[in-house]
């Protein structure tokens, strides 16, 4: 009898301490759960750390990657061989999600589902009306069954951007260093730019057919009115594809034309329609940096910090003559690259063709 009340007594025991295991484990899920209400006003409720992250678009991608590229678990486009010299090439071993808004749009919902993110995570402009943006995401996230939390991204609230991402994931200290860094050249533009006594006239384009203009206002053209320019291109041409014809540029005729594409350049540069305008025949026809990424644009998204610096010391040297532009390139690079450039890597990414 007294061996059974022992055994009893050891069973009873034992259930009590799974009992109270099994709570504590209860309740330390429960501490760890944190609420997150996004920039459209959306809450999110998340059991604990977030550590598989999907990208709803390029700019999210590109975001992410220079926070926190090891929790990725997708892409929303594969990088090409001119990145892949600058980032992780691991990178691309990861499966193709492809992008949720744009021209190109074209989300493969299954892929996202097999790889069981914690969050999808978009960022950049409201698209439109916010309660279309909020109707899109939240469409997709019943879709997908995984919430879709929207970070809101302009040139101007990057180092805000940051610091949300940093509530998010729980990578405020991190988070902290890249929005100190972007804030610190979005302030330098903005008082610098209070000395241009006559700001430069500027004809932007991004695609292979210099025709393909960016407009004044554009989300993708940030960078040129932000260090002091003025785009020729005005606002209401932003309709239609942005396609401009060249009599059209020649009225214009801007003191400086930035292109991203090789193809462009040489047309611009080679052809001779081209060369009665102002920005041709003083040689003020510059090819931007693009690698990883464009310094302007393409995506616009925290290329566009160091694009501030690079476009201010070029297009304004007087004003900008206290900016040791190869510090910042190295510094840039190494804190959302991860990448360490050589004085000869610096020296060829700031190689223009004048």
């Amino acid at each position: 009898m007294k061996k059974f009340l022992l055994t009893l007594s050891i069973l009873m025991i034992s259930a009590t301490f799974l009992f109270a295991q099994g709570a504590k484990e209860e309740r330390e899920v429960s501490e760890a759960s944190f609420t997150f209400t996004d920039d459209l006003g959306r809450t999110f409720t998340f059991d604990g750390p977030i550590e598989r992250i999907a990208p709803s678009g390029n700019l999210a991608q590109m975001i992410l990657y220079s926070l926190t590229k090891d929790e990725m678990v997708g892409l929303s486009s594969y990088l090409d061989e001119s990145a892949l010299r600058f980032l992780d090439p691991k990178t691309n071993e990861l499966p193709l999600f492809g992008t949720f808004y744009g021209k190109k749009a074209n989300l493969n919902r299954e892929a996202v589902i097999l790889e069981d993110p914690d969050v999808v995570i978009d960022m950049g402009e409201i698209k439109g009306d916010a309660e279309n943006t909020i109707d899109d995401l939240d469409t997709l996230s019943e879709q997908l069954n995984i919430p879709v939390v929207f970070i809101e991204c302009y040139l101007d609230n990057t180092a805000d951007a940051y610091r949300r991402l940093g509530e998010l994931l729980n990578l405020e200290e991190e988070a902290e260093k890249r929005a100190e860094y972007a804030q610190r050249a979005i302030d330098t533009a903005r008082e610098l730019k209070e000395k241009i006594e006559k700001p430069l006239r500027v004809y932007y384009s991004s695609m292979p057919d210099p025709l393909s203009a960016i407009a004044t206002g554009s989300f993708h053209g940030e960078v040129i009115e932000k260090v002091g320019c003025e785009n020729v291109v005005p606002a209401s041409f932003s309709d239609g594809g942005n396609m401009i014809s060249l009599e059209q540029v020649l009225l214009w005729d801007p003191d400086v034309i930035l292109l991203a594409d090789e193809n462009a350049y040489e047309t611009v540069t080679n052809d001779s329609s081209w060369s009665g305008i102002k920005a041709v025949k003083e040689k003020s026809v510059y090819l931007i940096p693009t690698e990883p990424f464009s310094f302007i644009d393409s995506p616009p998204s925290v290329n566009r910090i160091i694009g501030i610096y690079w476009l201010g010391c070029l297009l304004y040297p007087d004003v900008y003559c206290d900016i040791d532009l190869e510090s910042e390139i190295k510094e840039f690079y190494s804190l959302f690259y991860g990448y360490l450039l050589s004085d000869e890597e610096v020296k060829e990414l700031m190689e223009v063709q004048p």
